[in-house]
């Protein structure tokens, strides 16, 4: 926690000395509401102030840094949290190159294995009818729960220790093609590769790979496909090394009505620990599947269909519906689980939300949804039904 301090201080003491051109601060609130999971009757808040500066570096270059403290309400008990975002110097050198260095935001396009924020650098190419994103980060200067990296039992276990700040200590680096205009229609193909190498001081050590495919095609002017695979392949200290994989598929449907809307409807299914050889589907970054019973992807496949509105500029709803199922009996656990229960099907889960921005600077959104556990046979027969409200509110200034 001392070095990220450190860095904020530095990065913003410097700052009257620089030629400035803007900065402002964003201020966001979080309240949570939730039932369910390992903890019953969880009341969570957060407040973030973010201070942020930016200034061009001549004609070709731009400045940005952004930091602050939270304030978070976890456990009973009120934390402060000092964090460095998003901060990065930025170069382009030609019209159709882009290069990235510092605390940046990355995902790889299909945003399956890694998103969010990362230390290092990246690229971005525009060739004709396509593009090249490419980047090389370091994750052990991140902040663990917005990291979200948990690939081995010793990153799980430093995730729930109050005493570690930093996330798992990983090099990354990650590159990928997107051919847009196929066949000379919408569709597009995007290929790409991650690989994370663990830097972890720890007897066993996991080191990862996935290879992944996407393809997006319109049917007609109101309907939208895309199709999405990636196999990962894990090599762990002392073990054989394992497969994995996940399949993900969609449907968007864009009705011809005075509303601004669009339908989807799709599904995602991810490999469970089946053998010595398959086992579950870990990404580098974990990403909750759901809106309230929120799984990750590993050992987990689901059905989802939802529906977006916007009744007005600054006025927009959603709703969804999803039904969660088991790819194998281990992965996933619950302690209001039926013990010893062979059954994949876990339940579905109804959520919907609003969210009002009056000004281009203020968001307000509130949403709130249930999970139904008797809809499905894996949770104990009197397992309660699990809720989840949330309220959020950012202004810029």
């Amino acid at each position: 926690m001392k070095r990220n301090l450190t860095a904020l201080v530095f990065f913003f003491g410097i700052i009257p000395f620089c030629f400035s051109q803007d900065f402002g601060v964003v201020l966001n609130q979080n309240a949570l509401v939730s039932k369910g999971g390992e903890k019953i009757g969880i009341t969570e808040y957060s407040g973030t102030a973010i201070p942020w500066f930016a200034a061009p570096l001549g004609s070709r270059a731009d400045l940005y840094f952004s930091g602050g403290i939270s304030a978070r309400y976890e456990d009973e008990a009120l934390k402060p949290l000092p964090e460095l975002y998003r901060s990065e110097i930025t170069w382009n050198p030609l019209a159709s190159l882009r290069l990235e260095l510092g605390r940046i935001p990355f995902r790889e396009n299909l945003s399956a294995v890694m998103t969010g924020l990362f230390d290092g650098a990246a690229a971005g190419f525009n060739l004709g009818g396509g593009s090249v994103n490419a980047g090389v980060f370091y994750t052990g200067l991140l902040y663990k729960k917005t990291a979200h990296i948990y690939l081995g039992a010793q990153d799980r276990e430093d995730y729930y220790d109050t005493n570690v700040y930093f996330a798992s200590r990983r090099v990354v680096a990650a590159l990928h093609w997107e051919k847009t205009g196929i066949f000379d229609t919408g569709s597009s193909l995007v290929l790409g590769g991650v690989c994370q190498f663990d830097g972890n001081d720890t007897a066993t050590r996991v080191h990862s790979q996935w290879l992944e495919a996407q393809f997006t095609a319109p049917l007609g002017t109101r309907f939208n496909t895309l199709s999405a695979a990636v196999f990962e392949l894990a090599e762990e200290t002392g073990e054989d090394p394992r497969a994995a994989f996940a399949l993900s598929a969609e449907l968007q449907w864009f009705p011809a009505a005075a509303l601004s809307g669009v339908w989807t409807i799709g599904g995602s299914f991810a490999s469970g620990a089946w053998n010595d050889r398959l086992g579950s589907f870990v990404p580098l970054t974990a990403k909750a599947q759901g809106k309230v019973l929120r799984p990750m992807l590993s050992g987990i496949a689901l059905a989802e269909t939802a529906y977006s509105v916007r009744f007005h500029r600054s006025f927009s709803a959603a709703i969804s519906g999803a039904y969660f199922f088991r790819t194998d009996k281990t992965t996933y656990a619950a302690p209001d689980m039926n013990a010893g229960t062979a059954s994949p099907l876990l339940g579905g889960e109804l959520y919907g939300s609003l969210s009002w921005a009056p000004f281009s600077d203020v968001l307000v959104s509130l949403g709130g949804g249930v999970f139904l556990p008797q809809t499905g046979k894996v949770f104990s027969p009197d397992a309660p039904v699990k809720y989840r409200v949330e309220l959020a509110a950012g202004i810029s200034l």
